[in-house]
């Protein structure tokens, strides 16, 4: 399984980078997971627009699914022009404004995820995990047919569900939106202490901090991420490229 890092700023788009977005190959299958604002034309130095054809959005918060439009644009004038005719597949939450959007797409299906839903794409297994978070939001869990396990806890307050649901995974993609001492919590989130806690205590091959803040020193996240015992910690960084 591939992973590439497509953008994983918190809010709003850094300089020339993006927000959410994760892009998983194998065996010529694609699948992005979120399409953040920035999203749509960072994903292209990648793979063509075209060639996504399955989009799951964690929830529809602006920073993880503000290109949404942008996709189903893309696919509409090319199913109208003929470039393409197969529809895109959009995965998310049934509550939120966009729904609506995609249930009346012509060139796009819309399926429903929800707490304890799997869904089989080509080569890849996922299920949902339903977060501790203001809005309907789902961590995911990603196996390829080898095995290799991915979590992405998109965004969630720390919690004993979300332990057990990243248990073992080779990778841990962790939201890691505050600096230690804030209370991250009450606002559905992780500060960095607590994905370091959540790396440790699922006992994670790898970890990943993503959903990054835009102020002070990221590498201050990382000194005390690994304060909890796990030392494979990063930065997520835009184009990082992931194998497992």
């Amino acid at each position: 399984m591939k992973i590439t890092v497509v953008g994983l700023w918190n809010s709003f788009p850094k300089n020339n980078e993006a927000t959410s977005g994760y892009l998983l190959e194998k065996d010529g299958f694609s699948v992005l997971i979120d399409a953040g604002s920035g999203i749509a034309a960072h994903v292209q130095d990648y793979i063509s627009i075209h060639d996504i054809h399955h989009i799951i959005l964690t929830h529809y918060n602006h920073d993880h699914a503000a290109d949404l439009e942008a996709f189903m644009l893309s696919r509409k004038l090319a199913g109208r022009f003929k470039h393409r005719n197969q529809r895109l597949n959009l995965y998310g939450p049934e509550s939120g404004e966009p729904v609506r959007l995609m249930k009346r797409a012509k060139y796009s299906k819309f399926h429903s995820i929800k707490k304890n839903s799997t869904v089989e794409i080509g080569s890849f297994k996922f299920d949902f995990h339903r977060n501790v978070h203001p809005v309907e939001t789902y961590a995911v869990r990603i196996v390829d047919d080898s095995g290799s396990t991915l979590v992405y806890t998109s965004d969630s307050s720390y919690n004993a569900g979300l332990v057990r649901f990243a248990f073992g995974a080779d990778l841990l993609l962790t939201d890691c939106s505050f600096y230690e001492g804030f209370d991250a919590r009450s606002e559905g989130y992780m500060n960095a202490g607590e994905a370091g806690l959540l790396a440790a205590k699922s006992d994670a091959g790898m970890t990943i901090l993503t959903n990054l803040p835009h102020r002070g020193a990221l590498e201050a996240l990382l000194d005390s991420a690994k304060q909890h015992g796990k030392e494979d910690i990063q930065l997520a960084e835009a184009g990082m490229v992931i194998n497992i």
